[in-house]
């Protein structure tokens, strides 16, 4: 019997009986309650588990800051655009003939507006 004790490299012991909660509580602690068969065969799964939570905690952590970019741009977005139609309006009065003909005056340049209409050039095309 002890010559063939000699020859097994392993043998299986027999899980302790747990009673309830004070005895996992304490499998916990001790570090057996990781070594049991039912939780060596489920490793994969929790492997799983925690890839999952990874992931999904990352991903939480990406929508948050892409959120904050969001809303950097939008206000950002908001100002030029509100620029952009000041700019314009500016442009606008800046272009109208009665501006530019008072532009000219304070810069005292010598040109005059004309006071006929432009009149419109018809060229006509040559028979081919």
């Amino acid at each position: 019997m002890e010559e063939e004790r000699k020859h097994i490299e392993f043998v299986e012991e027999q899980e302790p009986q747990s009673n309830g909660s004070s005895g996992v509580m304490r499998g916990l602690v001790d570090g057996s309650l990781l070594t049991r068969k039912a939780v060596v065969n489920q490793l994969p799964f929790i492997f799983f588990l925690v890839f999952i939570g990874l992931i999904y905690i990352s991903n939480r952590y990406h929508a948050d800051m892409l959120r904050g970019r969001i809303e950097k741009l939008r206000t950002e977005t908001s100002e030029l655009r509100s620029k952009a139609i000041f700019v314009s309006s500016e442009l606008m009065k800046l272009s109208r003939q009665t501006e530019v003909a008072e532009e000219l005056e304070k810069k005292g340049l010598d040109l005059k507006e004309s006071m006929e209409p432009p009149k419109k050039i018809i060229v006509k095309k040559k028979p081919e």
